[in-house]
């Protein structure tokens, strides 16, 4: 018997069914031609401010584009969230960070 591997599709779809379950407003960011290049999976709104998120798998790391994205994030003070799990956003949501 196989293992189920978690998909990153996977993860985007728990994270946006969890987010509507609390009531948080959220919306996925699309990329298409012309887009920006790093730019996280979704934002969404929460205790006042945005947040970015960016859906990775356990084992998933962020490319050159996604880690100048957030450090551009960091240096302007918006928050940005690497979720890799539905028990990682449980996590930030509680720390409200």
């Amino acid at each position: 018997m196989s293992e189920l591997k978690i998909t990153e599709s996977m993860i985007k779809s728990q994270i946006k069914d969890l987010l509507a379950l609390k009531g948080i407003f959220s919306f996925p960011v699309t990329q298409g031609l012309g887009s920006y290049r790093g730019i996280p999976d979704r934002c969404m709104h929460y205790r006042g401010k945005v947040v970015f998120l960016e859906i990775k798998t356990p084992a998933g790391k962020l490319s050159e584009h996604q880690e100048a994205f957030w450090r551009q994030c960091l240096d302007d003070k918006v928050a940005y969230w690497v979720i890799r799990s539905i028990e990682d956003l449980e996590s930030h949501l509680q720390e409200g960070e």
